[in-house]
């Protein structure tokens, strides 16, 4: 399980490198193939700035945003993965997720600071977190992973979370930086 997580890690880095470089026109949507011995049910990667239109599977979509390149995310309407690359160029993201799967959120680690969760919607409850080594080079990454599951989480709902970047062991001082995600259960 954490060989999952770790190699899902990799390749979500390997993707915003890839994405780096193919950001010459604002319109192009950056793809990988994954290959079969990495994982034949990895979904499809997609932009966080090219807003999708909602497919028949009910794939996940994403809100426009002022920053092209600084997240992004996969997975589909049950399971959403959103990696952020670069908090400062977009503080703030909405994305669109199905009753009974998951919301994960990757943020980078820079050295010397850690991410928390600051406030969040009770009815998402407490996120999983886990720190993940080597997110990109020099930086380590930290996960955020609630599920979208419960009596009280409905079609039609928001859920914010607000997440504070704090110097590591400054446990009462306030957030360098913020993100905060919205989510819109659809």
């Amino acid at each position: 399980m954490m060989l999952n997580r770790t190699l899902a890690a990799v390749i979500l880095a390997l993707a915003f490198v890839a994405c780096d470089e193919k950001k010459e026109t604002p319109s192009s949507v950056p793809s990988t193939s994954a290959s079969a011995s990495a994982s034949a049910s990895a979904p499809p990667l997609a932009a966080a700035s090219a807003p999708t239109a909602p497919s028949p599977t009910g794939s996940a979509s994403a809100a426009p945003s002022s920053s092209s390149s600084s997240s992004m995310i996969t997975g589909d309407a049950k399971d959403v993965v959103l990696t952020v690359k670069d908090p400062k160029a977009q503080p703030d993201k909405v994305i669109k997720a199905a009753p009974g799967g998951s919301v994960t959120v990757f943020l980078p680690d820079f050295p010397g600071t850690v991410w928390s969760v600051t406030t969040v919607d009770k009815t998402l409850g407490k996120a999983k977190e886990e720190v993940i080594p080597g997110f990109a080079p020099g930086t380590s990454g930290h996960q955020f992973k609630w599920t979208t599951s419960g009596p009280l989480i409905k079609s039609g709902g928001k859920h914010r979370v607000e997440l504070g970047n704090k110097k590591v062991g400054d446990k009462n001082g306030k957030p360098t930086e913020t993100f905060v995600l919205t989510i819109e259960i659809t």
